[in-house]
């Protein structure tokens, strides 16, 4: 009788293993692929940066890894943003939401928000130090650019992706 359960009891685990693993493996080549979308983003923009600013070697060799220590710092901060905001949908469904957990969860959102703030002013800060002044004025001019020029290109793209999905009904 034990054999017969424990036989059931793996078979029930290796079916739901088997159904969960798939699932789970998805979101894990989601979140890769996003963070190397990311990455690919963070390159592009250091590489016409480069370009657009004229930056001297001495001054790529500094700008380089600050960027990208604080992109992957940033990432950090909008995946613990993202974490909150769930916790924060999910307080929400309750039928009777707990004013203090809100309170809470709105207090560390904005927390976080401010830690990302902070990363961008530490990125400026240390560009004021490298950057000419003539070089501020253009990054300036090429973050407003590049970022502007990315959002119409993600729209472009999700519009060509959203005629080539077939209708549902």
């Amino acid at each position: 009788m034990k054999a017969k359960s424990l036989v059931a009891l793996s078979l029930g685990l290796i079916i739901l293993s088997s159904a969960v693993f798939p699932a789970v493996q998805e979101q894990e080549n989601e979140l890769q692929q996003r963070l190397r979308t990311r990455e690919n983003i963070v390159t592009l923009m250091l590489l016409r940066m480069t370009r657009f600013l004229e930056l001297t070697e001495d001054q790529t060799a500094k700008i380089y890894p600050l960027v990208t220590r604080i992109e992957k710092e940033k990432m950090e901060i909008n995946r613990k943003i993202a974490r909150q905001m769930q916790e924060l949908r999910m307080i929400l469904r309750e039928a009777d939401p707990d004013p203090e957990a809100l309170r809470i969860r709105i207090q560390s959102l904005k927390e976080s928000r401010e830690e990302l703030r902070s990363k961008d002013a530490e990125v400026e800060a240390q560009l004021e130090v490298i950057l000419t002044v003539v070089q501020q004025a253009k990054y300036l001019v090429f973050m407003n650019v590049f970022f502007k020029e990315l959002r119409e290109n993600l729209e472009r793209a999700r519009n060509i992706r959203g005629k080539a999905a077939p209708k549902k009904k």
